[in-house]
């Protein structure tokens, strides 16, 4: 927004008509250009909102409703090297009808997959009903009415051969989330995971006569890994394994992604040697490993129904859009992809609520066609 907009909601808020969108913008961009010198908007004259205009500011923009949503958003000037801060604080009501609407408006994923059986079979996890699904050497594979899957051992054994080793030790199960799609399953060591969209992970159907847990993972999930201290547990992926002994993390292995990414919670990890604490994550590039303090709380967000990015790339941010709406993103404006914003939302909103917060900005326009997101 320029001096002229800023000045126009202004004097639209002294003429008493804005809207609570407006409201926002204005509480938001007037406490902006108080507290900040640097803003660069000279043109306003601060000196003529008072105390008591201020005061009338901050009741009319107070929330309605209990429900909020906290959108700060953060562009990139590339070109001259500046971060100028856009923050938007935005509060959305129960009734609130003023969201941008598509014709084409996209419905967010649900919780779907395809478990592949080591036989090769596959069982169509939204469709399959609760209860048991399948019985394979000393496991049975259920359905739990939360839509979760639970692998546990039946009391009977197999008979041993090769020295004392099951038949069945080296037979592996898939299972894959499309794009619109994440699951959450409990292995059979009691490990739980949750896959997120468009991912896979391989696994053998029994860890008894292992002396090792190794997993195998595309895309993205969460762990809550069972202690077990004669048997590490592995996560092998595309540049990396992670090697634990049970602790509570985070990986992001995608194949379109220049980096694989390793948030540890709780814990202790090994990422190919390095060792990560709580709060810290390991940016893997292939070739070299950079370990940030971060927010675990945003990285794990997608697993409690949130989008969390802070100061991402909206390229990043499409991506990950891409894969919950199962949507194609193009880009008639290439540079738009490198602003960088942050906030929270939802994800269980249609995808327009998405794409109407982000254009609040004034610097990104979307067009929706069918399954296909424009940036205009």
């Amino acid at each position: 927004m320029n001096d002229e907009q800023v000045k126009d909601l202004l004097e639209r808020f002294q003429a008493g008509a804005c809207s609570d969108l407006e409201l926002e913008k204005v509480r938001y961009w007037l406490h902006k250009f108080r507290e900040d010198e640097q803003s660069g908007l000279s043109q306003i004259d601060l000196e003529t909102i008072d105390d008591q205009m201020w005061q009338r500011i901050l009741k009319a923009t107070q929330p309605k409703t209990v429900r909020m949503i906290r959108w700060p958003l953060r562009v990139a000037v590339s070109a001259a090297s500046i971060i100028i801060i856009l923050g938007v604080f935005i509060y959305f009501f129960t009734k609130d009808s003023s969201y941008k609407t598509y014709a084409n408006d996209v419905d967010p994923g649900k919780n779907t997959a395809v478990l592949i059986l080591s036989d090769g079979k596959k069982i169509n996890l939204l469709n399959a009903k609760n209860g048991l699904l399948a019985l394979q050497s000393t496991t049975q594979i259920t359905k739990t009415e939360e839509g979760e899957i639970i692998y546990t051992s039946r009391n009977e054994l197999p008979p041993l051969q090769n020295g004392g080793k099951s038949s069945y030790s080296g037979i592996s199960n898939t299972i894959r989330t499309p794009r619109g799609g994440q699951y959450k399953l409990s292995l059979p060591d009691g490990t739980k995971v949750w896959l997120n969209a468009a991912s896979s992970l391989t696994y053998p159907i029994s860890f008894d006569w292992l002396k090792e847990r190794r997993i195998e993972l595309s895309g993205e999930a969460y762990f809550e890994v069972a202690k077990d201290k004669l048997r590490p547990f592995l996560v092998q992926s595309k540049t990396q394994t992670v090697e634990v002994f049970g602790t509570r993390f985070n990986i992001s292995t995608y194949s379109d992604d220049q980096f694989t990414n390793t948030t540890l919670l709780e814990g202790s990890v090994l990422v190919n040697q390095v060792t990560l604490k709580p709060g810290q994550q390991a940016v893997n590039s292939g070739t070299a490993i950079k370990v940030n303090v971060v927010d675990p709380n945003d990285v794990i967000a997608w697993k409690d129904g949130e989008f969390s990015f802070r100061n991402e790339p909206l390229q990043n941010i499409m991506k990950k859009i891409s894969r919950w709406y199962n949507v194609d993103v193009v880009y008639q404006n290439k540079e738009a992809g490198k602003q960088i914003f942050g906030g929270t939302i939802s994800k269980y909103g249609k995808i327009s609520q998405i794409l109407h917060m982000l254009e609040l900005t004034g610097d990104v326009k979307f067009k929706v066609e069918g399954k296909t997101i424009t940036v205009l």
